[in-house]
């Protein structure tokens, strides 16, 4: 049961607040009168590893899950360019997206950042004419892949 929930049901003072919040290893409550009165009893960290093991479990987990959805991204987003040097909306349609933000935030920033992909115009990043082309670390991937 809640600590909030039990001194709700039981009605208790201060004493016994500050008696509950330790035996269930909490933070001292803080009680506030600024013309109305308030009780802050702080709840323990839910996500708080136990141990070292369980951290490094799920460290693991999260960590093979985001590697393997950029890549996964990624490698969709150099197959979709070939030999050929493409715009940005010409990347996004062969791709099939159509939330521009979506598309730089998770294809061609991770793409550029891991120089999987190169700009023509590196300069002028925001240009009309720019365009996208595979680099040879981009090549080598995409050949791995296949």
């Amino acid at each position: 049961m809640y600590l909030a929930g039990y001194i709700e049901k039981v009605g208790t003072g201060t004493r016994d607040i500050y008696r509950f919040c330790k035996e269930a290893g909490l933070k001292e409550p803080e009680f506030h009168f600024d013309g109305d009165f308030r009780i802050t009893i702080w709840r323990k960290d839910k996500l708080e590893p136990k141990t070292g093991q369980v951290t490094g479990q799920v460290t693991g987990q999260v960590t093979g899950q985001v590697t393997g959805q950029v890549t996964g991204q990624v490698s969709r987003l150099l197959s979709s360019i070939g030999k050929e040097e493409l715009s940005r909306k010409e990347l996004q349609e062969r791709i099939g997206l159509s939330s521009r933000d979506n598309f730089e935030k998770l294809y061609l920033k991770p793409s550029i950042d891991g120089s999987y992909i190169e700009m023509t115009i590196p300069d002028k990043p925001n240009s009309r004419l720019q365009k996208y082309r595979l680099t040879e670390k981009g090549k080598a991937l995409l050949e791995s892949i296949k």
